[in-house]
């Protein structure tokens, strides 16, 4: 694409990424959340913390790559469907038949298996998805829609979890699949509906300039780098709740393994409505005011405080009014980060998909961080110990709360 002038975007389309958003993460982060935990669980009773570390770490570990080549690959793709088209359809499907592979894995070997192969297809959508924003909304825009597709994202969990538990009766197989068919039907239709525009200008493909072609430019590397840790440890605060809720649910709150969808449910929709209330407020101001720091600082910071308080959680109640606080704070830190780093890319016009890929290892590397230390702070003491890890990830938020300050790019 090489024009410089990217026309305002309209509300059809906002609203089709916004839904090719929640397709994505209906299909990935409903295992994260839930499913891929019951499945370890259901196989590996015993040792299920363990496994789902291992399993998870493995998953993320699949997702940098994935998201690092396709998105290089998206940049120079000259097919007639365009350069992010192709990969959203392609990794949507993909997707799908690695969740099945998952859902109706014999064995923990065929798990881990199956979730890589779907970190590698829906990661490429992922790294497609993400390269529409720097390609088609203006600058004057970002953090509105980058606050619209916070929203989608956060709130996917809430649709995928709704899924999963109308199929309980039929399965912890079907409890992964179903979720991913919809997912992959809802991105898909954005790429069906959407005008996506082919690379028209892709030298001879030379290994040497592929891999020269992540190399950050002198100028840009220390925004590129506070950005990038301010984001790796938010999240990794935030994966550290999100990889072992399921287990915080039933072993710290006593809640029956039965009734465990149902108060996640609750949970993330109590989670979803403060967090799109935030969402919205806050990418309107930053837009508005032209500064994106103070938000993301902010959001951090109210991250940490929501981590502490489910440091010393022992009830349903505390840790509903936990996730309101949770919600304030990613919705508002998803909707100004996206467009903070969107404000940072070294090459919006031509390596978009490349550079958000760089920037999206952020969100995966924490997947496989957070299982890895995890049980390191839930052994202190005997194990189980749920207040040592987040206040740990507690920690963490502050620490990429801290990192953005050096930005100079952007207020």
């Amino acid at each position: 694409m090489t024009t410089t002038s990217i026309p305002v975007a309209r509300p059809r389309f906002i609203a089709l990424y916004a839904i090719g958003y929640v397709g994505a993460y209906v299909a990935l982060i409903t295992p994260v959340v839930t499913t891929l935990a019951l499945k370890v669980a259901d196989l590996d009773p015993v040792g299920k913390e363990t496994s789902l570390g291992l399993i998870a770490a493995l998953g993320a570990l699949v997702a940098i790559f994935s998201n690092l080549l396709t998105g290089a690959a998206s940049d120079r793709t000259t097919s007639r469907l365009g350069r992010r088209r192709p990969w959203i359809i392609g990794g949507a499907l993909g997707g799908v038949g690695a969740l099945a592979v998952m859902g109706y894995a014999p064995n923990l070997a065929v798990v881990a298996v199956g979730w890589a192969l779907a970190q590698l297809t829906l990661n490429m959508v992922l790294a497609a998805l993400q390269a529409l924003l720097p390609d088609q909304v203006p600058l004057e825009q970002r953090a509105r829609v980058s606050a619209v597709l916070g929203i989608a994202q956060q709130v996917s969990p809430v649709v995928g979890i709704g899924l999963a538990y109308g199929v309980t009766g039929l399965g912890i197989a079907n409890q992964i699949l179903i979720p991913g068919i919809v997912g992959a039907a809802l991105m898909i239709l954005l790429a069906v509906m959407i005008r996506d525009v082919p690379h028209d200008a892709v030298p001879p493909f030379s290994l040497g300039a592929f891999i020269r072609g992540f190399a950050i430019p002198k100028g840009k590397r220390y925004d590129v780098a506070w950005t990038w840790f301010g984001r790796f440890f938010v999240i990794l605060g935030f994966a550290v709740y999100t990889t072992y809720q399921p287990y915080f649910i039933t072993d710290r709150l006593g809640v029956a393994e039965a009734d465990l969808i149902l108060q996640q449910l609750i949970a993330l929709l109590i989670f979803a409505a403060s967090l799109t209330v935030s969402a919205v407020l806050c990418g309107r101001a930053s837009d508005r005011t032209g500064r994106r720091k103070p938000f993301v600082f902010g959001a951090a910071a109210i991250v940490a405080v929501a981590l502490a308080m489910l440091a010393l959680t022992a009830s349903l109640p505390a840790f509903y009014v936990a996730a309101v606080v949770m919600g304030v704070g990613i919705g508002a830190y998803f909707a100004v980060d996206l467009a903070l780093i969107t404000d940072v890319l070294p090459d919006k016009e031509h390596a978009a998909a490349k550079d958000m890929g760089i920037f999206n290892i952020a969100n995966s590397l924490p997947q496989s961080v957070a299982p890895a230390m995890a049980p390191l702070f839930l052994a202190i003491g005997g194990g189980g110990n749920y207040t040592a890890l987040f206040l740990a990830g507690a920690v963490l938020s502050l620490l990429g709360a801290g990192l953005i300050a050096p930005i100079r790019a952007v207020k």
